[in-house]
């Protein structure tokens, strides 16, 4: 089975962001240029991925929560990191979902700025990822027969003249 692309990007951007925090602990400037250029494009990547588990859905709610501005943050925050409790577990409500839908487009319609347009995308997608049906692959094996008895013999056919 294939990584989730979300959990792979998050975890780049992570380890994008431990670099940049050591580049800034030596002052290297140039570095530090090049982190921060790494972090915007992962992001950018990031916004456009579609992610292919519950759990990669999860990890795009909580960065959407962590993008609102303040004011929303409030409202919608502590939500987003509910439903990404949810999915983590493997829980899928359809409430969730819908609500999910109704806050990107609420978003998106009533945004000020270009962070809480990314938001919106992001919870989008988590919708849109988290509503993907999920594939169970199941092998069937053949049950081992454990016996100890051996097999019975024919019995010996003489011929008596």
């Amino acid at each position: 089975m294939r990584v989730d692309p979300v959990i792979a990007l998050m975890d780049e951007i992570e380890r994008a962001y431990m670099a940049l925090a050591e580049a800034r602990d030596v002052d290297d400037l140039r570095a530090t240029r090049s982190e921060l250029a790494r972090i915007a494009t992962l992001h950018q990547r990031l916004i456009a991925t579609e992610p292919t588990t519950v759990i990669g859905a999860a990890c795009l709610l909580r960065e959407a929560a962590s993008l609102l501005p303040q004011s929303q943050a409030l409202s919608c925050s502590d939500r987003l990191r509910e439903v990404a409790e949810h999915f983590d577990e493997g829980r899928r409500r359809v409430e969730d979902l819908i609500w999910l839908r109704r806050t990107a487009e609420a978003l998106r319609a009533g945004a000020s700025n270009d962070l809480a347009h990314a938001a919106a995308d992001l919870i989008r997608l988590a919708a849109k990822g988290a509503s993907r049906p999920v594939l169970l692959y199941r092998a069937v094996s053949l049950p081992v027969v454990l016996s100890t008895k051996r097999p019975r013999q024919a019995p010996a056919i003489t011929c008596v003249p």
